[in-house]
């Protein structure tokens, strides 16, 4: 389990599942792999296993750690060749271009023909990344802005549903709260997750939802939820 960010454990924990499965069944063979807009590359731990290779792609002013990053570019301008890639995992990055579409059309130019375009937007979840933060996709959004960009074969799938997505808008105050009280004492404890204060406030209601939730008694009546989920996860092929 990841305890990184403390405010999005539903979420962060229901994407890397994804993936892990996702990887595990679906195995490349002699691939590259390209993580566009890849951040502190959270999922190479997964990933690292099913590919000869990976690149991590991120802005060049973003602050994250050097060794994570092999090409600094932006999203809608990688310097690769056409086709060079065999899959691209983009996470959390459409919601902030200005123009999606463009996203859209560099990752088509990047795959080989066949190849897989895996790509997570958020839906239920505040504003993030301040003015870079431009949109909130339905899944039919998603649907066909990937699919005019000339892909198929897409899938959709809710991270999590409006339950999981109640518990992560309230606890984000909360632990937003926290912060800005060990900010101002200058007492670290407080903002991290084994202050036992935070730890039932903010980690305890989303550990007992991810309890809860896969509990055969409980795993229909939460997929009736799913018109609400807290993000998406969109596979598509070339």
């Amino acid at each position: 389990m990841e305890l990184k960010n403390p405010g999005a454990l539903i979420e962060n924990n229901w994407r890397y599942d994804f993936l892990k499965e996702y990887f595990k069944n679906n195995p490349f063979k002699d691939a590259t792999l390209l993580d566009l807009g890849c951040g502190p590359r959270p999922y190479y731990s997964i990933y690292k296993n099913y590919f000869d290779k990976s690149i991590g792609a991120e802005m060049a002013d973003m602050p994250f750690p050097q060794k994570a990053i092999d090409i600094y570019c932006s999203a809608t301008d990688v310097p690769l060749p056409d086709e060079s890639v065999d899959c691209i995992l983009c996470t959390e990055v459409m919601q902030d271009m200005k123009e999606p579409s463009e996203l859209i059309n560099e990752c088509y130019r990047l795959l080989k023909k066949g190849g897989t375009l895996i790509l997570t937007t958020p839906y239920l979840v505040p504003i993030a990344d301040g003015q870079w933060d431009n949109y909130r996709f339905t899944q039919y959004g998603l649907k066909y802005t990937i699919e005019k960009g000339g892909f198929r074969d897409l899938s959709v799938y809710p991270v999590s549903d409006v339950v999981g997505a109640g518990i992560t808008l309230l606890v984000k105050p909360v632990l937003r709260f926290w912060n800005l009280l060990a900010k101002a004492t200058r007492i670290k404890l407080l903002g991290q997750w084994f202050n036992p204060l935070l730890f039932i406030t903010v980690m305890i209601p989303q550990l007992v939802y991810m309890a809860l939730r896969p509990l055969p008694i409980l795993k229909s009546a939460f997929r009736k939820f799913s018109y609400g989920p807290i993000g998406y996860i969109t596979v598509s092929k070339k």
